[in-house]
């Protein structure tokens, strides 16, 4: 039994490994920009034009303050709690998926969107989420992961042009112990959105790495799981006390460092999220995200 669950994970990485040959692209392309004065003043006016997009569909009924529930029950949750009305935001991309915020995003968010195949995320490298064409981008998840995958992944650009646009603000504050214990660790603004539910990020490490070396999806042997999370651990730039569980989700939000040569292979910025519901909607046949 050992060895069919060894050779289960086997195959996942393979096949991860395998797949993650498609985001070579992503490799080619970069996610560092180094722009010009031009490309500043338009990253810029589209980065405000992505939160004004997500302002828009704020919920005016959300209460801050979400009530204590037991996560091992369901709950139906009126659409009025949900903090974001999802069908306005699919109203502009029917791609968009979640939204994540936090005190190191300009202007403290920013949609996501879910990729299906190569061609569509080397299409967001290089479109907002409107679909306009832009240095910007958009925040993409890996068109590996399927929406209840236990490790998810990712993407969005580091701009080298001093301010905190996309995930630039996240890589800088991630990279420095001391920016990172005064803002995202004291504030705990880190979050995701879906229209299923809401969820704390908690940092756990941030790793210059390889990441087709770190398999994605669901893992068939748990403790492989936890060893793959305590070596990232162990090679992380910063250090926490987060403790992590074999049935924990994790979310790794990866950008490129400032190394722009495409042949490097450790030339992305990992961070490593806990992902933990905080609340969630009742779904189809009771089941909950």
């Amino acid at each position: 039994m050992k060895l069919q669950k060894e050779n289960k994970f086997k195959q996942m990485v393979i096949s991860t490994l395998s797949k993650a040959s498609l985001i070579a692209g992503i490799g080619v392309l970069g996610l560092v920009f180094l722009p010009n004065a031009i490309d500043v003043i338009q990253t810029k006016l589209d980065s405000n034009k992505q939160t004004e997009i997500v302002t828009e569909a704020i919920n005016p009924e959300y209460q801050q303050e979400t009530p204590n529930i037991n996560l091992d029950e369901n709950y139906v949750i009126a659409e009025e709690t949900n903090k974001y009305d999802f069908q306005k935001l699919k109203e502009t991309n029917p791609n968009i998926t979640a939204v994540i915020e936090g005190s190191c995003f300009e202007g403290g968010y920013y949609p996501i969107v879910q990729t299906n195949n190569n061609d569509e995320m080397n299409y967001y490298l290089k479109h907002t989420v409107d679909n306009k064409q832009s240095p910007l981008g958009t925040i993409f998840t890996d068109c590996n992961n399927k929406e209840n995958d236990q490790v998810q992944r990712i993407w969005g650009h580091n701009f080298n042009n001093g301010a905190n646009t996309m995930f630039t603000g996240l890589a800088n504050t991630c990279q420095n112990q001391q920016i990172f214990d005064e803002t995202i660790r004291q504030d705990n603004s880190l979050k995701l959105y879906t229209k299923d539910g809401e969820y704390n990020l908690e940092v756990f490490a941030c790793v210059i790495n390889n990441p087709t070396t770190q398999a994605i999806g669901t893992y068939n042997d748990q403790n492989q799981f936890l060893d793959d999370m305590e070596n990232a651990i162990n090679n992380s730039i910063i250090q926490t006390n987060t403790q992590l569980n074999e049935n924990d989700q994790v979310l790794i939000l990866t950008t490129c460092t400032d190394i722009s040569n495409s042949k490097e292979p450790n030339n992305r910025i990992s961070v490593y999220c806990k992902k933990t519901p905080t609340l969630i909607k009742e779904m189809n046949q009771g089941k909950t995200l």
